[in-house]
């Protein structure tokens, strides 16, 4: 199905790009109404008709135009993650209908998740344990960070977490499931700004793995994810999957060895990250256009993510 559909941006900047262009590469028909953040959305009678409205504005904004658009307009909503920043605004989220709202964390869609559901498919890799993250890069020392909303405790009072650890926050969630405890340590590193640039994280799910998740914008680019299951190990560094199997691989002389790898995939990040927004953003229209509601689970661990995001189950 590719009906032709009326979008509208709230916040129409880089990310907004992004998505346009993503609808362009999967051949969408769409066409954009413009909308006035000057005015109120209750009299944007052209917006209002809209098919679908994207909010793609700073996480600061996000609260204020759910509630607006909760409130005026019947269509579908994409929001950019996160879908607040602040704990008191929780209200606003918890009134929201889920069959309606979307939530942008594309990295759900991405080649690593189909990689690891793939694994698991074809080799006894048992119960889950552990999932170790550590994601850098030097965002803070740049003076491209200070002029960014970024790094300001008014727009971003939850710096790198809100901004970067979410993404891998929600990542956990969907691969090892609901946490049953929550530990987050934060830090200015830089001293640049006035939010945290560098974090840890640890939570243990209810069913007793493990997730540690590192994120800075103040060390070194590195990008390392590794999951490890009761039979086997996957790892990523940027550039490649990898699977190795079996646990219970012995030498002659009858000790542990490495397992052999067994699955192995190159990895392009600028590819697979239009990659994920290809598949998220097709999810979304999917619904739009064929008037279908949204997956409550998919909704329910949006909320999970982001109150986990302040350090609350």
């Amino acid at each position: 199905m590719n009906k032709h559909i009326r979008i509208s941006f709230i916040g129409d900047g880089s990310h907004a790009k992004r998505i346009k262009n993503s609808l362009k590469r999967q051949k969408i028909q769409f066409e954009t109404v413009d909308f006035d953040r000057k005015k109120n959305l209750s009299i944007q009678d052209s917006v209002l008709a809209c098919d679908a409205i994207f909010i793609t504005s700073p996480n600061n904004t996000h609260a204020n135009y759910l509630a607006e658009v909760n409130k005026f307009f019947k269509g579908y909503v994409y929001c950019e993650k996160p879908p607040i920043n602040r704990l008191d605004e929780i209200k606003i989220y918890d009134s929201l209908d889920y069959r309606r709202f979307f939530f942008g964390f594309n990295f759900r869609y991405s080649p690593l998740v189909d990689f690891i559901n793939k694994a698991k498919k074809n080799f006894d890799l048992g119960s889950p344990i552990n999932l170790s993250i550590h994601v850098s890069y030097p965002f803070a020392i740049k003076k491209a960070y200070l002029e960014s909303w970024k790094s300001n405790k008014k727009s971003s009072p939850n710096g790198v977490i809100e901004n970067l650890a979410i993404h891998y926050i929600d990542f956990a969630l969907n691969i090892f499931g609901i946490f049953r405890t929550i530990s987050l340590v934060k830090n200015n590193i830089s001293k640049n700004g006035k939010v945290a640039d560098t974090a840890s994280l640890f939570f243990e799910h209810i069913n007793k793995s493990t997730t540690e998740i590192f994120v800075s914008y103040s060390s070194s680019v590195q990008e390392r994810i590794s999951i490890t299951f009761e039979n086997g190990d996957i790892h990523f560094d940027g550039n490649h999957l990898e699977l190795y199997y079996p646990r219970d691989t012995f030498g002659h002389d009858g000790l542990a060895q490495t397992p052999p790898k067994v699955f192995f995939k190159e990895y392009n990040n600028d590819e697979n990250y239009d990659y994920s927004l290809d598949r998220c953003l097709f999810e979304f229209i999917t619904k739009v256009q064929s008037l279908q509601d949204f997956d409550k689970v998919l909704y329910d661990n949006s909320r999970r993510a982001t109150m986990a995001m302040f350090g609350i189950l």
